[in-house]
């Protein structure tokens, strides 16, 4: 690895480790607490509840979730358990909810590659972010992970209203659309 590159991963590292964003942390009893949180190897919370205090590290045995603070809205993470994935809790982006809620898992990933022009002895960063939607009704213990083709699986899941899958034959729905799609079902679909 050349000096450039590793110099460059330990500084993205350290940026990495070192965020200060304000958050509350959630417990599993209902209670919170407030202070400043980062999440890092994927489903592990770092949380203190001042600055001058070192971090302590929760997963989701005790705490169902963060929400961070200081973007344009709050921006809510909760820890769900998954078909296929019932040994621990994945953390997941919250991005509506109701009678179904739909949680997001973004997955974003930087791949080195060698630049075009040989004359640069520079590897280039290529970054991409992939999107894994999870659906779970509320008395469902496991959420169901949306894959693979489009109408097959939101039809599996969300087979009973036809003015869903009349808007995915009208192409109304689709992947970019699946916050609109999950928010029509508990508006149109349910009973409540």
């Amino acid at each position: 690895m050349n000096n450039y590159l590793f110099s460059t991963l330990i500084l993205l590292s350290f940026l990495g480790n070192s965020q200060t964003q304000e958050a509350t942390l959630h417990f599993n009893d209902g209670t919170s607490i407030e202070g400043y949180g980062l999440i890092f190897q994927e489903y592990k919370i770092k949380f203190r509840a001042s600055l001058e205090d070192e971090p302590d590290v929760w997963d989701g045995t005790i705490v169902s979730g963060i929400t961070f603070r200081g973007f344009e809205y709050d921006v809510e993470f909760g820890y769900v358990y998954a078909k296929n994935h019932e040994r621990y809790p994945l953390l997941l982006e919250v991005l509506t909810e109701g009678e179904v809620t739909l949680y997001a898992n973004v997955i974003n990933k930087t791949v080195f590659s060698p630049p075009l022009d040989g004359d640069i002895p520079l590897t280039i960063p290529h970054s991409f972010s992939k999107v894994k939607y999870y659906v779970k009704r509320e008395q469902e213990k496991l959420a169901t992970k949306l894959k693979g083709r489009f109408k097959k699986c939101i039809i599996a899941y969300f087979g009973e209203c036809s003015g869903l899958i009349k808007g995915i034959d009208n192409h109304e729905f689709r992947w970019a659309t699946m916050i609109d799609l999950v928010n029509y079902y508990n508006d149109f679909c349910t009973d409540e």
